[in-house]
């Protein structure tokens, strides 16, 4: 069973572990919203469908999507440093929508939640990456291309692809014919 299936199950036999990341993402967002003198007060939604090697991200809808990979491997971390990090995200984008993403207003919020103002996580993501295409070497006048699996098997169908430089159509190398 692949990391992320095993996570997601994981996570369904653990109710009350996702209804106390919801607890806390609501009382986070509750504290940070008086804060900004925000008086709308809504609870970002959670999801935990997230896949790859980020932690976490938001929308500006509030829907913050976690991975599951990376939550059951670092379930602390997330509390203290991931919920916070799109928590205030989710803040800035109702109280200066036009604030940087990592900009002062954010780190801001970061104060006001306790929390680390740091952009990206330290965990180890060797488990939650996804899978890569292998790369296929298609040749030009000018240079080598690296073609994805994708475009390999439509190059195979008859598509052509041409050199954005040279212009020239791309053609496999000897190894791939």
């Amino acid at each position: 069973m692949r990391a992320y299936d095993e996570a997601v199950r994981w996570l369904m036999d653990r109710p009350e572990q996702v209804e106390a990341l919801r607890r806390h993402a609501a009382d986070l967002e509750r504290r940070a919203a008086r804060q900004a003198g925000l008086t709308d007060s809504a609870p970002p939604q959670l999801l935990f469908d997230l896949r790859g090697t980020r932690a976490g991200s938001v929308s500006s809808a509030g829907v913050i999507r976690l991975n599951p990979v990376l939550l059951r491997e670092n379930l602390p971390a997330f509390m203290t440093q991931t919920l916070p990090h799109e928590v205030a995200h989710w803040i800035v984008f109702r109280w200066r929508p036009r604030a940087a993403p990592h900009g002062p207003e954010w780190r801001q919020v970061m104060a006001w939640l306790g929390a680390p103002a740091r952009r990206c996580h330290d965990f180890d993501v060797a488990r939650a990456q996804v899978r890569t295409l292998r790369s296929h070497p298609y040749f030009c006048a000018c240079r080598m291309h690296a073609v994805s699996a994708i475009r390999h098997r439509r190059m195979q169908n008859g598509t052509v692809y041409r050199c954005r430089t040279c212009e020239g159509a791309l053609r496999p190398s000897a190894d791939e014919g």
